[in-house]
């Protein structure tokens, strides 16, 4: 038995079933004590020792370890209250309240599913194992003929990392989290997107990331202070509906852990390809150059006016048309340079390029989207630049073909090594 010992708290107790990895389970019983209150902890089962090295005469040897478990940490830190009481009622709470809740409510009931979540997964990490298998001939017949005998040690090589996200307690914090969110009295805010997508990355479960974004700018917005709560229609394409690029960044890096091609374009299309950040990047990097280009002229024709009464040599409506021409075109060509080579940079790319006739302001709007393309590219294929083109499979073909229908080239064979 493991016994810990918090400060000031509330009785807290948890249940955690691992029954593939060895442990056999955490049986919470408490004690009143003044304001301590004491854990302990049931016991786990012993971890299995290593497999012997069997050898036969003319045989070679089979060097296998014992299945990585997931032991109990030696201390639970930092857990402000019970699973059931603290953490997960502030969230039921949220859920029960029939009023709309304040945007701090809301975010002290995420946090709380944030805090247990960190705890969760500081709880169950594989223990280092090192697996050494001889790969002979004679090793693979001696290694079936062993399964074969034993049938036990065959299901022992499909635990996997799967056996902890199926966890009851993964699965309880996760739901909360979702009903927290999906629930009509919340009104879902940068900072609750942003911690929503931090819960669910932690646990390992990104499968809700593109229903939430697209609440995120459809969802009815509940008004304040009415009973019964009465909604108003949101417009989603509203500048400020737009998923802000590093919510989006961390939701695609979540996706592409979880090992899921069509989530990952999911992400990308509902975050960085929907109207409002578009609407939402024009309005804050290209509103005030297009405004300033258009008033140049305008601008320009004052500045030629004050010019031409500084000189004598000719008239000065005559003047007044040669500094407005020449400043005005010397202004224009500068600024075509510029746009084009902003528009046209490509040193961020790696294998993922815009293929030839693509308009150059949607090379520039979509930049985002062809980042995380890239980035969904650099992740299913080869690290070594020498393998890269090489890469075959479904899901290889498939990204190869969803590429080429956004007007991108994946793996231009001219920008390749050796290619040029």
């Amino acid at each position: 038995m493991l016994s810990h010992r918090y400060g000031t708290g509330i009785l807290c107790e948890v249940a955690l079933t691992c029954g593939r990895v060895g442990i056999k389970g955490v049986q919470a019983s408490t004690r009143r004590a003044g304001f301590k209150d004491q854990i302990a902890l049931g016991s786990t089962s012993t971890p299995r020792p290593q497999k012997k090295v069997s050898s036969r005469p003319g045989s070679a040897k089979v060097l296998t370890s014992n299945v990585p478990q997931y032991q109990n940490p030696p201390e639970f830190r930092r857990l402000p209250a019970s699973l059931e009481n603290e953490l997960l009622g502030k969230a039921r709470a949220v859920i029960q309240s029939p009023t709309v809740p304040e945007a701090a409510v809301v975010e002290i009931a995420l946090q709380a599913c944030e805090n247990l979540a960190q705890i969760l997964v500081g709880d169950f990490q594989p223990a280092p194992q090192d697996i050494k298998v001889d790969t002979t001939p004679a090793s693979n017949l001696l290694s079936l003929e062993e399964n074969q005998d034993n049938p036990k040690k065959q299901s022992q090589k499909e635990v996997s990392s799967t056996t902890v996200a199926e966890n009851t307690a993964f699965q309880l914090v996760s739901n909360t989290a979702y009903q927290i969110v999906t629930d009509p009295k919340v009104f879902i805010t940068p900072r609750i997107l942003s911690m929503y997508v931090n819960v669910q990355s932690l646990l390992g479960r990104p499968r809700s990331f593109p229903e939430i974004f697209k609440l995120y700018s459809s969802k009815p917005i509940p008004k304040p202070g009415t009973n019964p709560i009465r909604f108003s229609t949101p417009y989603p394409k509203k500048p400020s509906a737009h998923i802000p690029l590093p919510i989006a960044n961390a939701a695609l890096t979540a996706a592409m852990r979880f090992r899921n091609l069509p989530l990952c374009f999911d992400v990308i299309e509902n975050s960085v390809c929907a109207p409002a950040f578009r609407i939402s990047k024009f309005l804050r990097k290209a509103f005030i150059p297009v405004s300033a280009a258009v008033l140049a002229p305008f601008a320009i024709h004052q500045l030629a006016a004050q010019l031409a009464i500084y000189q004598d040599t000719m008239d000065t409506q005559m003047a007044t048309k040669m500094y407005f021409g020449g400043i005005l075109a010397y202004v224009g060509f500068t600024s075509i340079i510029g746009y084009v080579a902003i528009t046209t940079s490509n040193d961020q790319m790696d294998r993922v390029t815009w293929a030839q006739g693509t308009p150059m302001y949607e090379r520039w709007i979509r930049e985002e989207e062809r980042m995380m393309i890239d980035r969904v590219a650099g992740a299913w294929g080869f690290q070594q630049r020498s393998k890269r083109g090489e890469e075959t499979g479904p899901d290889w073909e498939g990204l190869r073909e969803l590429t080429g229908l956004r007007r991108m080239i994946l793996d231009r064979t001219d920008l390749m090594d050796g290619m040029e």
